[in-house]
């Protein structure tokens, strides 16, 4: 029987869930083989060494649960010193609210198997008490009587939840000897709160007593769920006290253990390859286009296949974050690893799906081998970019410990991720089916729209803080204190809601690091200032720095529309040289529109390497064999015809 994330059994998994959604055989022959092409690219993000698997009953619940637990695995084991840069305290809070995510998502699981197996209300009520005994075991260093006060204060609190249930186990069978031992504990846990006795052990016999409660049917069913969350309620304690100070190691290595010990016993697997998303991102168009590349060019379609499956695993990443503005510290902090997550991600595919050597496979007389080229090393560069921009803009957010500053950097970053990984997708179909990528992804933005979106929101900010700005100047010179700060804090808020916007993110790194040091320093003169008049004077001089920064960026934006402009019109002016030469004429005339074609192509060399290659291409072959250089010229005439299209849907 072959081990688990080797490829017949991703095979036998993956075609037993799409022939669940009612695929033709013709489907999940083109799905095998997506898979075999990137065998390596799909393993399980997380997976069991035993041959277990999920069970296929599972319920939603406890999908969500299981999904998660993976998603927090797999930020543990590549969670490392090294990375924590700046947020050292914050990644304390996301442990500590991703265990307490866990705990609650443990106990939905639980209420659902309890209406799935219609048990009695007493019994969710003994399944809360039996996690709240969990939950409240004694931290590490605590003093003999404050834990004595606490647990007095807890049996207290929850002395109608013990009756109602000793009331309810009355009536069962062996119910009463139950009762009996329930009373009998009871009692030594109370002369051990008064002293006379160790309270923790008696607290422990009480929780298996309780737990020895549950009806055997529904115990078997709910046992994998009450391991889980006895482990995660002991390992959230046990990081309570040392987290105070930061990332204590010791304790993050125990629950990386104890909860892949976890994984491993419930023999739990966390796939890349979701068959529904898998439907859902392969409509029948898509389907046919690759068909039809398999049928072709095996070598191409391999290429193909292997980025559209990772780009369907990255999105079944980012599509399943809930927005995290308006929900709770919980929710925002626990998210945190499924962003680390997908910027692991990310990298892994750069360096394996989008590796532009794999371009060497293709043919190079294929017309799209050498548009191909390019975007291999494009999607590369777009990739790695926008790794950069989740580490540092979710760095900054944690090291600020405002958990609305967090929510808002993971919004904005998931809006962007998608649209880039859309925007991706929709290039590479492009490059084989313009009709399929316009049917398929119409609403995926251009590098070009998401420019003109941040110039836009650059410059209504321009448009709102100079006016400010010269009245503030004014109002200093009159030293008109009052007025300047509430221009000063007029002016700040117009900076915080571009800080905030969706458009931020798509600054380069250098530009939008600079941006936060300059807002973020204005808000500290603000907020906290030592002696008010000299911070507001302090205050002026970096908002006029910031000013200069915008214009200066601004400046920079808007010259981009005459070089694409004088781009356009060398690719129009280069593709009518080419229809010349396609004409065959010979003698003095060829050599003028040769020569000629060199010289306007070569100026698109800066912007636009891939240009330059192939005219060297077609100058060799030209030099080496005039009959024969045609068929060369026809690679680099379809990039220039794809550049001008670029160009002019970038002018509008």
């Amino acid at each position: 029987m072959p081990a688990p994330g080797t490829p017949p059994q991703r095979l036998m998994l993956a075609r037993q869930l799409i022939r669940e959604k009612g695929l033709s055989r013709t489907d999940l022959a083109l799905l095998e083989d997506i898979l075999r092409e990137g065998a390596g690219d799909l393993d399980p993000l997380l997976e069991a060494p035993s041959g277990e698997t999920a069970s296929t009953g599972e319920s939603p619940a406890q999908a969500n649960l299981r999904r998660n637990l993976g998603l927090f695995l797999a930020f543990l084991h590549q969670f490392s010193p090294r990375r924590l840069g700046e947020a050292r305290i914050a990644m304390g809070l996301v442990l500590q609210h991703s265990l307490g995510r866990l705990a609650h998502l443990t106990g939905t699981a639980h209420r659902e198997l309890m209406v799935e197996h219609d048990q009695p209300a007493w019994v969710g009520l003994l399944l809360d008490l039996l996690a709240s005994l969990r939950t409240m075991a004694a931290p590490p260093g605590e003093e003999a009587g404050t834990l004595q006060a606490l647990w007095a204060a807890f049996l207290e609190d929850h002395r109608d939840s013990f009756r109602q249930i000793m009331t309810a186990l009355q009536t069962c069978k062996d119910g009463p000897e139950a009762v009996a031992r329930l009373n009998a504990q009871m009692k030594v846990v109370n002369r051990a709160i008064q002293g006379q006795g160790r309270l923790e052990e008696s607290l422990a016999r009480l929780a298996e007593h309780l737990e020895a409660c549950i009806p055997p049917e529904f115990h078997a069913r709910a046992e994998p769920l009450l391991l889980l969350q006895h482990v995660v309620s002991n390992l959230r304690l046990g990081l309570m006290r040392p987290m105070d100070r930061g990332i204590h190691w010791p304790a993050v290595e125990q629950v990386r253990g104890s909860l892949r010990w976890l994984w491993d016993h419930l023999g739990w697997v966390l796939p890349r390859m979701d068959a529904e998303l898998f439907r859902d991102r392969t409509p029948v168009e898509l389907r046919q286009l690759l068909r039809d590349l398999r049928a072709g060019d095996p070598a191409l379609f391999s290429v193909v296949a292997r980025a559209l499956a990772s780009h369907i695993s990255l999105l079944g990443l980012m599509e399943s974050l809930e927005p995290s503005a308006g929900t709770g510290a919980q929710e925002i902090y626990a998210s945190v690893p499924t962003f680390l997550v997908i910027e692991s991600e990310l990298g892994r595919v750069a360096e394996r799906a989008y590796d532009p050597a794999r371009a060497a496979l293709v043919d190079p007389d294929r017309p799209e081998a050498p548009r191909l080229r390019a975007y291999l090393r494009q999607a590369v560069l777009s990739l790695r970019q926008d790794q950069g921009t989740l580490r540092s803009l979710l760095q900054q957010a944690l090291a600020g410990a405002d958990a609305e500053q967090v929510a808002h950097a993971q919004d904005s970053l998931r809006g962007l991720l998608l649209n880039h990984q859309k925007q991706l997708m929709g290039e590479l179909v492009g490059l084989f089916s313009p009709d399929v990528q316009q049917r398929l992804f119409p609403d995926s933005p251009s590098l070009m729209e998401e420019g003109d979106r941040l110039r836009l929101r650059i410059q209504r900010l321009w448009e709102q803080v100079p006016p400010i700005h010269t009245h503030l100047l004014l109002s200093l010179e009159l030293q008109d204190w009052p007025r300047l700060a509430l221009g000063l804090a007029q002016a700040y808020r117009h900076l915080l809601a571009f800080r905030r916007s969706p458009e931020f993110p798509l600054m380069r790194r250098p530009d939008r690091e600079e941006a936060e040091r300059l807002i973020e320093d204005l808000g500290q003169l603000l907020e906290s200032p030592e002696e008010v008049h000299q911070a507001l004077r302090d205050a002026m001089d970096v908002l006029g720095e910031l000013l200069r920064f915008l214009e200066l960026f601004l400046l920079r934006i808007n010259a981009r529309v005459p070089l694409i402009r004088q781009d356009l019109e060398v690719a129009q002016e280069a593709l009518q040289l080419i229809a010349s030469l396609r004409g065959n004429p010979a003698g003095t005339e060829r050599a003028r529109l040769s020569h000629k074609l060199i010289q306007s192509t070569k100026r698109l060399g800066v912007r636009d390497a891939q240009a330059v290659v192939l005219l060297k291409r077609w100058v060799r072959a030209e030099r080496g064999q005039r009959e024969g250089s045609l068929p060369v010229l026809e690679p680099l005439a379809a990039h220039l015809g794809q550049l001008a299209m670029r160009l002019e849907a970038a002018l509008g």
